[in-house]
């Protein structure tokens, strides 16, 4: 990819579908990711991958707190208005055994 369109992809507003979060004690890594298939055509025929960007946040711990603090009063108001968010329609039932087992640092 030439480094003028790398350029432009930066630039462009980042949809996430999903991200893990890995800490240590000088900071948190919010690691969002977005995957989308790729079609294209080899000898053998058809061909469909997945291509996963990354964008990486990197936090010190007293703004992940105060990010965490100002998503649950965002999240709030979003369910005030529009109603509960049901996480459980959106998982697949290996996510929600896999949560039963530890504690999530990936979401997605």
């Amino acid at each position: 990819m030439s480094e003028k369109k790398k350029k432009e992809k930066e630039d462009e507003a980042f949809f996430s579908d999903s991200f893990s979060v890995l800490f240590n004690p000088h900071k948190f890594v919010f690691d969002f990711k977005q995957s989308t298939p790729k079609v294209g055509t080899s000898k053998e025929g058809r061909k469909v991958e997945s291509v996963v960007w990354h964008r990486p946040v990197v936090v010190d711990p007293i703004l992940a707190k105060k990010m965490l603090t100002v998503l649950e009063k965002n999240v709030e108001k979003y369910e005030n208005k529009f109603g509960e968010i049901e996480i459980e329609k959106m998982k697949k039932e290996e996510e929600v055994e896999a949560e039963d087992a530890e504690e999530p640092t990936y979401i997605g």
